[in-house]
């Protein structure tokens, strides 16, 4: 990775595109496949914990070493992606100073959350063991490093999208600025707002195994007493679950606009299909779960799987779309992108989808499974968030290129076409440069990111422009 970072200091593409492309790197994606099922499995124990069904099982020695192996297993694959996938982009973007020090700082505020997050879970753990119950205190803490990170990137990124939006009027643009700042907004209320409840009210709290009386419905049945504290935190852990499905639906929106310049390549039926069903996906579980269908067990278990169903959905609308580009160095790096935000998104579904309004919970889950899928909600949004900002900026960047060169081809094309075609190639790639250096000011004021055209790239950029020259002057 070394080779790489001295060869092209100045472009961050280069070594996503090589970290996700070389055969032997492949190992990162499975690396991230390990991390979301892992963190499914917790997440699934712990809506079938909220419904009273396994709460002996889970308390069990056996239990408790479940708890432990999922807890090591996403930690692993997390800790692999950091050296393998996000160390070595951050290096590149950091080389020669040119990388904005915002980048610099969430990168070293990740892995602070990572190191702590481990360390508040290797506590917790240590209490399950060797007191049978936990501090309710330590979740509380684990989710706050979280939370803080979400609310410094996505802030930044919502403002940055807005500078943006203010100099290329670029709806998309506009649209997931809105995005980031729901997200922010939902995760900051839900959590902070429990927080100082939290802390006013028990802040001492133990939680241990919760033992069921016995009933005619069997001891395995959802007790209900298992209720909220507070109705006021009910009210906002709504509302923050509120603003959250608004950015889904930003996010879909937004989605939507932006890839809808390859839905050619891929069939108008097709795109719009792989768009539409992540929503309806979604909106069946939601519907699910808020008319209350079924029981509490049904329930538990249908919204994190309609939530997973509808990541993984989303995520081929990226895959889809990054495996029907052409061999390029253009292309390759938006695909490194496309995949990045692909990953990102089912990651930040997944690790969403437990509701950590634990504060008031009567009974909160024993042992606490739900706080190893916590730990990876800033990691999650990290990876969903640059993932989600440079495949914004790669095809904004490249849509406006094509659009001045299209300008420039239109306004030209009566000379264009008395030229040959080695003269109208050094015109077209004269007025790609003047244009390519022109945005990437402009892209560099407004998001600080450096995106420089290789010369293999201007060259693509070129043999397309002639190629739908020639097909309009043969009509």
């Amino acid at each position: 990775m070394d080779d790489v970072s001295r060869e092209n200091p100045g472009n961050t593409s280069e070594v996503a595109m090589f970290t996700m492309s070389k055969p032997k790197n492949h190992n990162v994606v499975w690396a991230l496949l390990a991390l979301i099922a892992s963190l499914m499995v917790s997440n699934m124990i712990y809506q079938i914990q909220l419904a009273d069904a396994i709460t002996s099982q889970s308390a069990s020695t056996f239990g408790i070493f479940v708890l432990i192996a999922l807890t090591i297993v996403p930690y692993g694959a997390a800790y692999y992606l950091f050296k393998r996938f996000i160390d070595p982009i951050n290096n590149v973007m950091n080389a020669g100073g040119k990388a904005s020090p915002f980048f610099r700082f969430t990168h070293r505020l990740l892995q602070f959350a990572f190191y702590y997050n481990g360390a508040i879970l290797g506590l917790t753990i240590i209490q399950v063991i060797t007191q049978s119950g936990f501090l309710v205190g330590l979740t509380v803490l684990l989710l706050q490093a979280n939370t803080l990170l979400i609310a410094l990137i996505f802030v930044y990124l919502g403002y940055k999208f807005l500078s943006w939006y203010r100099s290329v009027r670029d709806i998309v643009i506009l649209v997931f600025a809105a995005t980031f700042l729901c997200i922010t907004i939902g995760t900051v209320l839900s959590n902070w707002g429990q927080t100082v409840f939290f802390l006013l009210e028990n802040p001492t709290r133990f939680e241990g195994e919760h033992k069921l009386p016995d009933s005619a419905d069997g001891s395995g049945y959802f007790q209900t007493d298992n209720t909220r504290l507070n109705p006021q935190l009910g009210s906002l852990f709504l509302a923050s679950q509120f603003f959250l499905r608004i950015s889904f639906v930003l996010y879909w929106i937004g989605t939507a606009i932006l890839l809808r310049k390859y839905s050619k390549s891929l069939g108008k039926l097709r795109y719009w299909i792989l768009v539409i069903t992540p929503v309806a996906a979604f909106a069946a579980g939601s519907v699910f779960d808020a008319a209350n269908l079924g029981t509490q067990l049904i329930r538990g278990l249908v919204l994190p799987t309609s939530t997973l169903i509808g990541g993984i959905l989303f995520a081929l609308i990226f895959i889809t779309i990054s495996r029907s580009l052409g061999k390029s160095d253009r292309h390759d790096s938006l695909s490194a992108f496309l995949t990045m935000s692909a990953f990102g998104i089912i990651l930040l579904l997944v690790t969403n989808t437990p509701p950590n309004n634990l504060a008031y919970w009567i009974h909160i889950p024993y042992p606490p499974f739900a706080n190893v899928v916590w730990s990876f909600v800033g990691f999650a949004a990290y990876l969903y968030s640059f993932g989600l900002f440079f495949t914004t900026i790669s095809i904004s960047h490249d849509a406006r290129l094509r659009k001045e060169i299209h300008s420039f081809t239109s306004e030209e094309a009566a000379m264009l076409h008395k030229l040959g075609s080695t003269q109208m190639k050094q015109e077209i790639q004269k007025r790609v440069v003047k244009v390519s250096k022109e945005q990437e000011a402009l892209l560099k004021a407004n998001t600080g990111v450096e995106q420089h055209l290789s010369d293999s790239e201007i060259q693509d950029y070129v043999k397309e422009v002639m190629d739908e020259v020639q097909k309009i002057s043969k009509k």
